[in-house]
């Protein structure tokens, strides 16, 4: 099974879950009309049998266990946590992405080198669109419309207070800035820094579920989905599993001239940063901690990490066995996401700041490739539309 079909599977599995809780109301109903028909059979056998036949009792309790269950992905303490009132949103938002690449290598005779780049710096700003759990946006890059072909970014949550997912694509290709270097003699580093650099194109596409313990008094989506309201402050840990997938074209000779060789012609820069890229697939199993602090009415802090371990699988590479695939350490990996998330919301329109870091480590032999991706998301929007059960209520 690929990566493509496992995203298939845990995304045609969250959206059975949260579009199938909107109607577990109606799924009650039926339930207490099931309840009174089975009364009318016992006081009345003769002229509720037909009714009764129509609808097996095995039906009938799969549909109330059925009920239970969906509505068990929703449930919260109301003292702590505060329900989301509408059924749709709408937001804008500033997006700031903080993308760097390290790359490291050390030859066989222990000379190291290494060269941080990152793209051009960007401004985006886009609509966000949310119905109950699910939230899609797409940002544009209004600080260099004319590159807004080599760089495109788009992400789709969805969100219950049990159980979560994120999807992020982010593209990159050839606007980077080299940033740093080391291992490269007296190269001052003044007259690196900034440098244009477009031999790297890269691409990162990543699925991550997971699931919220403590999720009747922490909400997760309080402090970065904005659905719900923290009301008292309270932590959960998690746990979680996904996948991501990293593509790098790099194109060595793309770098200045100084970088690859040396005053007197001689090659300067070591053999195991002379890669032309790689794509990889990496499998993972999560596990971390998140906490929302509510230091005043309707504002919230909410700070989380996630650490990840799992099995990165190579395009291309050649496996022995069974025993190469899962047994190799080399083929094991860590990786990492944090989130810090500032709100302030009243049940009716919010704002806020959230930041979001991704850490992707890809090693082999003696080259190391760290990709951290951040996200700093600055967003205003508002609720429309009360759902049936609160329409009649003031809030």
């Amino acid at each position: 099974m690929n990566h493509l079909h496992i995203f298939r599977f845990f995304l045609g599995a969250l959206f059975a879950v949260f579009l199938g809780s909107t109607s577990s109301h109606a799924q009650t109903e039926k339930t207490d009309s099931l309840a009174a028909d089975s009364l009318r059979l016992l006081l009345s056998p003769d002229s509720a049998a037909k009714k009764t036949q129509k609808i097996p009792i095995t039906k009938k309790l799969k549909q109330s266990w059925l009920a239970r269950f969906i509505r068990s992905f929703n449930e919260y303490d109301t003292a702590y946590i505060t329900p989301n009132y509408y059924n749709f949103t709408a937001m804008m938002q500033n997006t700031n992405i903080f993308q760097l690449y390290k790359l490291s290598g050390r030859s066989a005779n222990g000379q190291h080198q290494s060269i941080s780049a990152r793209p051009e710096a960007n401004v985006k700003v886009g609509p966000y669109f949310g119905w109950r759990w699910i939230f899609v946006g797409y940002t544009f890059d209004i600080s260099h419309p004319a590159k807004a072909g080599s760089s495109t970014e788009f992400s789709l949550s969805l969100y219950s207070s049990q159980l979560g997912c994120d999807f992020v694509h982010v593209r990159n290709n050839g606007n980077y800035r080299l940033r740093r270097v080391t291992g490269f003699g007296d190269i001052p580093p003044d007259k690196v820094k900034d440098t244009p650099f477009d031999g790297i194109n890269a691409k990162t596409t990543s699925f991550d579920a997971y699931y919220v313990f403590n999720h009747r008094r922490f909400s997760y989506p309080a402090a970065y989905n904005q659905s719900t309201v923290q009301r008292r402050s309270q932590g959960s840990g998690m746990l979680g599993l996904g996948f991501s997938k990293q593509v790098v074209d790099f194109d060595y000779t793309r770098l200045p001239d100084y970088l690859q060789h040396a005053p007197d012609g001689t090659p300067l820069l070591i053999d195991e940063l002379k890669f032309s890229g790689f794509n990889y697939t990496y499998y993972y199993i999560s596990g971390g901690y998140a906490y929302n602090w509510v230091f005043l009415p309707k504002w919230t802090l909410g700070v989380s990490l996630m650490p990840s371990v799992g099995w990165r699988q190579v395009k291309g590479e050649k496996r022995a066995g069974i025993e190469d695939v899962f047994l190799n350490m080399k083929n094991f990996s860590f990786d990492g996401l944090f989130r810090m998330g500032l709100v302030w919301n009243n049940s009716r329109i919010f704002a806020g700041a959230s930041l979001i870091s991704h850490l992707y480590l890809y090693k082999k032999q003696r080259l190391t490739v760290t990709n951290s991706i951040n996200y700093l998301n600055i967003y205003a929007g508002f609720y429309f539309q009360r759902k049936r059960q609160y329409r009649n209520r003031k809030l």
